[in-house]
């Protein structure tokens, strides 16, 4: 591994050094595990406690911290935590397979692969399908016809993109995903339950993250869109025509329902449920396994099921944990007046 000096990763995260800016460093840690050749990074005075008197490599922290002088070589940055996410960049680079198309890839007819493009083992592509350059496709994933994915992208082992779905730049897409598969519609007929055909597109804008075995359902009529900048985390549903905002978060296992409109920078806890046609305004906090089955205003924190906001449900829970005691106290009191009334 290379070892930099704390001037260059200050140089790196457009930082001030503090202390021995000739010091080596060799590695990353926590800031429980860092030791002397290590830099690790510090956001409140309860982190510098975990670090106590320890002298470490070099230790990012804010313009105005105050921290011990203990021999620590210490970085000034605005955002501690970002920096550092930079530097594990740079002491781990990503593994990145070398360009062109395995001997065992089967490319169908017309379809374009970019330059510096990498196309794994046993991956299947259709016919005129484009791949941007730099994009990264990993082992046993099928890319269908009419397929569009953009440049610098990683797409993981395994995963399936069908017919006419159109991914962005620098989109990540983890192992197992799939993207746009059949939404879930129909409608009762003279035989039973008729399949309504799902003849819309899914779209997936730039800087897209989406977390391993998530499925996005390609829209009815319209499309299925997951706006720029969205991340996503594993084992997430999102059904047809959902439209999600930019820079929104979706944690693991949640899902959202067809038609619903999410706005910009959303955060949707873990096993959170949208119920569909909804509308959720931009900035919106739905807390974990919240079940939402009405609009939610902009800016909003809700929680609860069904989910209402959040201090109202907060109340709820409260009184609903007194439940058994006022129970008792119920039962008592009708005793009382049942003795009265004899």
């Amino acid at each position: 591994m290379t070892a930099y000096t704390v001037q260059q990763l200050a140089e790196l995260v457009a930082g001030k050094v503090e202390g021995d800016a000739s010091r080596r460093v060799e590695g990353v840690a926590s800031v429980d595990r860092a030791g002397p050749t290590d830099v690790t990074f510090v956001v409140d005075a309860r982190y510098a406690q975990r670090l106590g008197p320890r002298s470490v490599g070099a230790c990012l922290i804010a313009p105005d911290m105050q921290m011990e002088a203990n021999g620590t070589a210490y970085i000034r940055v605005e955002s501690p935590e970002l920096a550092f996410s930079k530097l594990l960049g740079v002491f781990h680079p990503e593994h990145r397979p070398d360009p062109g198309v395995h001997p065992t890839a089967i490319v169908g007819r017309g379809s374009r692969i970019g330059a510096d493009a990498s196309i794994g083992p046993y991956v299947t592509i259709g016919e005129d399908t484009v791949i941007g350059s730099g994009t990264q496709v990993g082992p046993n994933t099928h890319i269908d016809d009419d397929v569009v994915i953009g440049q610098d992208c990683r797409i993981g082992p395994g995963c399936t993109i069908l017919h006419d779905t159109a991914v962005g730049n620098r989109v990540r897409i983890y192992t197992g995903v799939r993207l746009g598969v059949d939404g879930f519609g129909y409608t009762p007929g003279a035989d039973g339950l008729m399949r309504i055909p799902q003849v819309g597109r899914c779209i997936i804008h730039d800087d897209v993250e989406i977390g391993a075995n998530c499925t996005v359902d390609r829209g009815a009529l319209g499309d299925t869109v997951i706006g720029q900048g969205t991340k996503i985390d594993n084992l997430v549903h999102v059904a047809h025509n959902a439209a999600i905002g930019e820079n929104c978060i979706i944690v693991a296992q949640a899902g959202i329902a067809g038609s619903v409109e999410m706005g910009a920078g959303t955060h949707v806890g873990g096993q959170a449920g949208v119920s569909g046609h909804l509308s959720i305004g931009p900035g919106a906090r739905i807390a974990g396994q919240a079940g939402v089955f009405g609009d939610i205003p902009a800016g909003e924190t809700y929680s609860g099921y069904p989910a209402r906001p959040h201090r109202e449900s907060l109340r709820a829970s409260a009184l609903t944990l007194r439940l058994p005691e006022l129970f008792r106290r119920l039962v008592r009191l009708e005793r009382r007046l049942d003795g009265e009334g004899e």
